[in-house]
């Protein structure tokens, strides 16, 4: 975990995918009903990889009492005014965590990472290969124009390759716009350079 500035979908994905990354896909991602998680990246996320997305019912936080609890513990122990950046509470945040885990928890007699280890690991593990970004990608189908581009949030790519009139699926973050993959075998899309596109025809020597 970290701490951000805002609470939009960016950085949700991002630490999503390092947790997957560390302990797999998990069976279920239990969460609030903010505007993050009830996003349509996530939904499509969860989907696509086989994860059971469950919110928790509107004004009844008793089912989140234990992150609420582990929240307040934060507060407690490691915000104060001394810090006056957001890397800086990372950088403390991530000692803190270290000791957190290590440290004996009055109500499980045990530490926190102690407990974790004697519990089997319900998440599908990955393999050290595998391209976890792929995982959680958006999808999109985009129209082949006959100069062999598609037009995408204000942009337009050439997909070489791909026959104009059809449509073509297309990959990409919501916030990196210029990495953009299409088709099966996954090609990188280059935002169009206009003038070499206009000249494609053409045959010098000819």
């Amino acid at each position: 975990g970290r701490f951000y500035l805002t609470e939009s979908v960016e950085p949700l994905i991002y630490d999503l995918m390092g947790g997957v990354k560390r302990f797999g896909i998990p069976q279920r991602f239990y969460t609030d009903n903010g505007a993050a998680y009830s996003s349509r990246h996530l939904k499509i996320i969860c989907a696509k990889n086989g994860i059971n997305l469950v919110h928790t019912p509107p004004h009844k936080p008793q089912g989140r009492g234990k992150v609420e609890r582990f929240f307040r513990t934060v507060r407690d122990q490691l915000l104060c005014d001394k810090f006056k950046t957001v890397d800086q509470i990372n950088a403390a945040f991530k000692i803190w965590l270290a000791h957190y885990h290590e440290t004996i928890h009055s109500s499980l007699e045990c530490s926190p990472l102690q407990k974790r280890l004697q519990t089997r690991n319900c998440c599908r593990v990955l393999p050290p290969s595998a391209d976890i970004e792929s995982l959680f990608r958006m999808e999109r189908r985009c129209r082949v124009y006959k100069d062999s581009t598609i037009r995408f949030k204000t942009k337009q790519y050439e997909v070489s390759g791909s026959l104009p009139g059809s449509r073509v699926t297309i990959y990409y973050m919501p916030w990196d716009t210029d990495t953009i993959y299409y088709g099966d075998d996954m090609k990188k899309a280059r935002i169009t350079d206009h003038g070499a596109n206009a000249r494609r025809f053409e045959h010098p020597g000819q």
